[in-house]
């Protein structure tokens, strides 16, 4: 993987970006997989290893360097949860069907399992996303087999596009942080789940196919967002009404739901767009079916 910086970021970033490399390439060493490898997608991954020469801009970090702050800053200031006997970011392995996996929860306290997540309102309007879910059932499992059962699991959720004139108003959160339960899976649910991501990644990983072959990503897994027909007042910025079809716009309109009149109003198509490909795949350059779409 090459790093460009085509925005001319400062040279304090690109250091972080290249120290934090170096750091995941040390986890990735102390076994033959991490958690995160696992719950990544193995398409992309896969392409990455085909493609060691792949070029990468610095700005498409920006995020994981986000979220990694966000982490480093409740390691740093859980001094008094470890005098009281919290595991800390402490990184544990099973050895599973041959392989060792490892794992980093962020915070192990009493009876509870905790994740902290950088995210946004949307990502959680419907609750626990499943990866997240997956993930800390993950960890469940590994800790289980190292002798420590949390009877608990739960997500802390900071909302980086938190508006704090919308709290309380249209199930909007009340505050930036919120906290999520994750149910726990039984042992044979989470022996199952595990089995299906090393199927899928070791299959990859020995496999000889060409990129063309690779399985397809699904929309799930591409983070699809559906196209929408906005309703806009002329001349506005922000969406008065989201429809599914253009007919529905149209009998919004016709409804007399806004004060707006109806010579001000216009529909704007908005086609559906994938979002991790967009903006959060590395391998989104050499990818067929993103290039394809």
């Amino acid at each position: 993987m090459k790093i460009t910086n085509k925005h001319n970021l400062p040279q304090v970033i690109l250091d972080w970006i290249d120290n934090s490399n170096k750091e995941r390439q040390t986890q990735l060493e102390q076994g033959d997989f991490t958690v995160t490898q696992l719950l990544a997608n193995p398409k992309e991954q896969y392409l990455l290893q085909r493609n060691p020469e792949i070029e990468i801009d610095a700005s498409r970090f920006i995020a994981l360097l986000s979220g990694e702050a966000w982490h480093t800053g409740i390691a740093k200031n859980s001094t008094d949860r470890r005098a009281n006997g919290a595991l800390v970011e402490k990184r544990y392995s099973v050895k599973y069907h041959g392989w060792k996996i490892t794992g980093q929860p962020d915070i192990i306290d009493g009876d509870y399992l905790m994740d902290y997540k950088e995210s946004t309102v949307g990502r959680f309007a419907k609750g626990v996303p499943q990866e997240y879910e997956n993930q800390l059932n993950f960890y469940h499992y590994i800790l289980t087999s190292n002798g420590i059962h949390p009877k608990f699991m739960g997500i802390w959720v900071k909302y980086k596009d938190y508006m704090p004139s919308r709290s309380g108003t249209n199930h909007y959160p009340d505050a930036q942080m919120e906290y999520f339960p994750v149910q726990i899976w039984d042992y044979d649910e989470q022996d199952a789940f595990i089995k299906s991501r090393l199927e899928a990644h070791v299959g990859n990983l020995n496999s000889q196919l060409d990129k063309m072959d690779m399985p397809q990503c699904t929309d799930e897994e591409r983070w699809y967002s559906n196209e929408i027909h906005a309703v806009m007042k002329k001349g506005g910025k922000r969406s008065l009404h989201n429809a599914a079809t253009h007919d529905d716009a149209q009998a919004w309109i016709d409804g007399d739901n806004t004060k707006v009149k109806k010579d001000q109003l216009v529909i704007e198509h908005r086609p559906g767009i994938y979002r991790k490909c967009e903006n959060y795949c590395f391998a989104s350059s050499v990818c067929d079916q993103y290039n394809n779409t």
